[in-house]
């Protein structure tokens, strides 16, 4: 995942989709890129310009500069990133300065992700989030138990489903215990009959990805009663790769 996109996943997403008077993130902004940086906030993107930005009084500033320090590898913003999580009050972004973190080695942005992973105080939505940061930044499966609790439980916000389904279609992840493997299989399944188109398009890639003996005998049944084309094609399409 790109770091612009993932910008905009971790706070434009989180504040609208958090409950309201619970997030207070930043605005979504697309485009925020080392020009932008510097003409419209006047910040160079040195070491010493993104140290600087991760005290910066918008958390889309502070989140910039934390991923591009990560993204050079540079690992003298360690200290200041941690110190930057730990006064952070805005939810997406303590998501980014965590991922940031660990990406440059640090146990610390690591354990603060995962904890955020398994905070139910947290919405459903913000939980994925944070997985979205230790599955596509850190290549780690440790939020796996917490994305299929949240699957269970079935929120009533689909955006938080989704999030955790399009998780569960990284391939790499049938090297997770069997059980593990069977209960991605068996929530694929329930959802692959939810209400919401977008949730049964995900829950077929996931079928897809993780195959199984079942899949294809699946994901026919599910093509024969759907009623929405672009679905419809979505699942032809699965059928014809999955994975064995």
């Amino acid at each position: 995942m790109s770091m612009d996109k993932w910008l905009y996943v971790a706070i434009g997403c989180v504040g609208l989709a958090a409950h309201p008077g619970r997030a207070n993130a930043d605005a979504p902004v697309r485009d925020l890129d080392e020009r932008t940086l510097q003409e419209k906030y006047h910040i160079a993107p040195t070491e010493e310009g993104l140290i600087g930005a991760l005290q910066h009084r918008e958390g889309l500033v502070r989140s910039f500069a934390a991923l591009k320090l990560a993204e050079n590898r540079d690992k003298n913003a360690i200290a200041p990133i941690l110190a930057a999580l730990a006064a952070e009050s805005q939810e997406g972004t303590r998501i980014i300065l965590a991922t940031a973190a660990a990406q440059l080695g640090a146990d610390q942005g690591l354990n603060a992700l995962r904890s955020m992973c398994e905070d139910r105080s947290w919405s459903p939505t913000l939980r994925m989030v944070a997985a979205q940061g230790m599955v596509s930044f850190l290549g780690r499966q440790d939020c796996l138990s917490d994305v299929l609790e949240v699957l269970r439980s079935e929120p009533d916000d689909h955006q938080a489903s989704f999030g955790a389904l399009n998780l569960l279609t990284y391939s790499w992840l049938k090297q997770a215990p069997p059980g593990q493997l069977d209960e991605i299989r068996a929530l694929a399944a329930l959802y692959l009959k939810s209400p919401d188109s977008m949730l049964r398009i995900a829950a077929g890639a996931c079928i897809r990805n993780h195959g199984g003996p079942s899949a294809i005998t699946q994901l026919r049944a599910a093509i024969d009663v759907e009623q929405e084309s672009a679905v419809r094609e979505s699942l032809e399409k699965d059928v014809l790769s999955v994975r064995q």
